[in-house]
């Protein structure tokens, strides 16, 4: 891996993926995402949001959601909690969006709901207190990145919360050695080294934020070689 970003379409962004393989993969996200913990990693932020509007439910909007594992898992956590609130979940792939729905279903979790969004292209849904994304920031070039991180700002009544890779070469070898024993799938291979390549490093991703707007961002690093972005709004 070199020291700069390479990016390289991933196979799961292709709309004529066929349905079974795109399945296969999502599955083995959704592995990545219990292993990794993504859905702890962002907990905190969320319960602080809770914690800081304790008088109304909490509305989270997961961009980019993928299979729905963390907006699911989220949402069952907000159930355990006890905290009052909702989880939508959005995608630009219907086929993630079936699954993401289902994965709901069998996993009794109600206050969850997946809605179909091109994050790019369309008009967000507003009256949303938490926007946060996991492993789509690395999909994106800069200026997207930029775009994406400025919209979530915008769109978020109380924070932003961001999960994704980082590019270190301990970071390819945990994602080779990681998609191999976690899937057969080849789609998940492939894409694994490619979104390590493409990722951000923690430094470059608080320079997006900055560029943004915003401002007062920190990162955290989390394990396996990931970081945690979190923005609060601070009150006028």
């Amino acid at each position: 891996m070199g020291t700069q970003r390479v990016r390289i379409d991933e196979l799961m962004d292709d709309p004529g993926l066929d349905r079974a393989s795109h399945v296969h993969a999502l599955r083995a996200l959704g592995r990545a995402a219990a292993v990794s913990r993504t859905a702890a990693s962002v907990w905190p932020a969320i319960r602080a949001a809770a914690r800081r509007q304790a008088d109304r439910p909490l509305r989270v909007l997961d961009i980019a959601c993928g299979g729905g594992d963390v907006a699911v898992e989220v949402a069952r956590r907000l159930a355990r909690a006890g905290i009052a609130g909702e989880v939508v979940g959005c995608d630009v792939s219907p086929v993630a969006l079936e699954y993401a729905t289902a994965l709901a279903a069998r996993r009794h979790v109600e206050r969850v709901r997946f809605t179909r969004l091109d994050v790019l292209r369309d008009s967000w849904p507003t009256g949303f207190d938490v926007v946060m994304c996991s492993l789509f920031l690395h999909h994106l070039s800069d200026e997207e990145a930029v775009t994406v991180l400025r919209r979530m700002g915008e769109a978020a009544g109380q924070g932003v919360v961001v999960s994704d890779l980082r590019r270190t070469t301990l970071g390819s070898v945990f994602a080779w050695a990681g998609c191999h024993l976690l899937s057969r799938s080849r789609v998940f291979h492939v894409d694994g080294l490619r979104s390590v390549n493409a990722a951000f490093t923690t430094a470059e991703a608080l320079t997006l934020a900055q560029a943004a707007g915003l401002v007062t961002a920190t990162a955290t690093h989390r394990w396996p070689q990931r970081f945690v972005l979190t923005w609060t709004r601070v009150a006028a």
